[in-house]
């Protein structure tokens, strides 16, 4: 490594902090921070007792030219597959309508796990588990990374990938646009994953409700290349999911349970495997116009789903856009 080649800190290796890191990896030292032990962020995937949940993100599409390109690789790469799902829409428990997704608009999912996609874009590339940045320093003309249990070497540019209520609290008083931060609202939402060791069947693979307290279930082992016990995954809407976020797990696994029970028309409590994740930030409104949160004079940055409306695609355009406003000050 060359002593005075730039050094880029990026916080959280989700979709767009890994995308970030490939973009920049040959124009800058790149060292990701992210505070759990996984990569991913909410493109998320659960096991435990041989069953597997995507508790996170679900599926995604593609429009960009850009981010099809990027699909189209990882398809080659076969980490990405289009998953042919009997799709309906269910509201007030009744069904309006129902389609099979095809290869005229494709929805894509990770193989065998959403978050194979992370594994993948994380070869070759220094990630930092278990480090929760806490502070942001200056240091002359550089930045130091705080966490509880010491200090990182200075970085010339610091990229927050996190969620922007995270941001807004770990990003220095001098970034110039922590102000505009404030006006991100992102929105928590429960997913509930049931695992079954029986034979079961049902008469669709995904679904969006509506008049409900949940938003959508999937047979998460209907996927492509998905382990075979028999596995589903319910989300709450964000709304209740806001009311009813500190209640105790139990109450709110109950709930969701029983309706979950009156859309799919049969009882499932026999489950053998029973799980929530609370997602404090799940999701953001779509932007009227996208957001830029770079900063060049202090070189500090914010990208992530959240700046354009909370989707996959929007986490890969963000960070790309971010990459290249980037590479630009290097030259």
């Amino acid at each position: 490594m060359h002593p005075h080649q730039t050094k880029i800190a990026i916080l959280g290796a989700g979709l767009a902090g890994l995308n970030l890191a490939k973009l920049l990896q040959a124009n800058a030292e790149i060292v990701l921070f992210e505070k759990s032990d996984k990569l991913g962020g909410r493109m998320a995937t659960h096991r435990c007792n041989g069953f597997e949940f995507d508790h996170g993100a679900q599926y995604f599409t593609a429009k960009d030219p850009l981010f099809k390109d990027w699909v189209a690789r990882l398809m080659d790469a076969n980490v990405v597959a289009s998953w042919p799902a009997r799709f309906v829409e269910i509201e007030h428990r009744s069904m309006m309508s129902q389609r099979t997704w095809d290869d005229a608009f494709p929805h894509y999912v990770g193989i065998p796990s959403m978050n194979a996609i992370a594994q993948h874009l994380a070869d070759g590339l220094d990630v930092r588990f278990n480090q929760l940045i806490t502070g942001i320093k200056p240091h002359r003309t550089k930045w130091l990374l705080e966490t509880a249990d010491g200090q990182f070497a200075e970085f010339d540019w610091v990229v927050s990938t996190l969620p922007a209520e995270q941001a807004k609290v770990i990003l220095p008083d001098s970034y110039q646009q922590k102000k505009a931060l404030q006006s991100v609202q992102m929105q928590p939402c429960f997913t509930l994953m049931l695992g079954y060791d029986g034979d079961r069947q049902s008469a669709w693979d995904a679904a969006f409700i509506s008049q409900s307290i949940l938003s959508w279930v999937s047979v998460n082992s209907a996927k492509p290349n998905r382990a075979k016990p028999y596995t589903l995954v319910a989300m709450s809407q964000n709304a209740w999911a806001r009311d009813n976020f500190n209640r105790p797990e139990a109450q709110i696994i109950a709930e969701l349970l029983a309706e979950l029970e009156g859309v799919m028309g049969e009882k499932l409590g026999d489950a053998t495997y029973i799980k929530l994740k609370k997602w404090k930030y799940a999701n953001a409104d779509k932007q009227k116009t996208e957001l830029s949160f770079v900063d060049h004079a202090a070189k500090l940055a914010c990208c992530g789903d959240w700046c354009i409306s909370g989707r996959i695609e929007s986490a890969f355009m963000s960070s790309s856009r971010v990459a290249e406003t980037i590479k630009a000050s290097l030259i």
